[in-house]
């Protein structure tokens, strides 16, 4: 019979079926591909370039460009903030949206689709049960995307 010392107990226990090579198991900070810095500077040359293109063609007015310009680098300045400088507050943040959106929404349409919403329209009145469905239905959401969060340890995938 093998005798396991503590450490390699709760190695393995934290680690759980993560393999020893894995990135996410890492404790070293790992450089960065040769085309991280070029894929920023590519993407914000994108953006700007196709805002430019729109509003010359006409089709776009300057007010919804700029608004556009802004939101789009208000996103970008996120993406780039959850890949470099990743946190467990923001990467459970992103696990209960990743819950609310598809699991949320889809318990919604369950939820429409199966009359139950009718029902409760009939009983209380169409705003609250509007309400009364998106509490409940995005909340399951939420509290399922914590979940799968916490037994991911809140690592997004590829993330350093």
């Amino acid at each position: 019979m093998r005798t396991v010392n503590l450490k390699e107990y709760l190695e393995n226990r934290i680690r759980g079926w993560l393999p020893k090579s894995s990135i996410l198991t890492c404790t070293h900070e790992t450089d960065k591909p040769r085309w991280w810095r070029p894929l920023w500077i590519v993407t914000v040359l994108g953006i700007i370039v196709s805002a430019l293109v729109l509003f010359l063609s006409g089709y776009v007015p300057l007010e919804r460009t700029i608004l556009g310009l802004v939101l789009a680098f208000l996103c970008l300045g996120i993406a780039y903030y959850i890949r470099v400088r990743p946190s467990m507050k923001v990467n459970r943040a992103l696990y209960i949206l990743l819950g609310i959106s598809p699991i949320g929404f889809g318990l919604w349409m369950v939820w429409a689709v199966s009359g139950i919403g009718r029902w409760l329209t009939d009983m209380i009145g169409a705003f609250p049960s509007l309400i009364i469905s998106w509490v409940v239905c995005l909340g399951i959401g939420a509290l399922i995307g914590n979940w799968i969060g916490k037994r991911r340890n809140y690592q997004l995938p590829l993330s350093p």
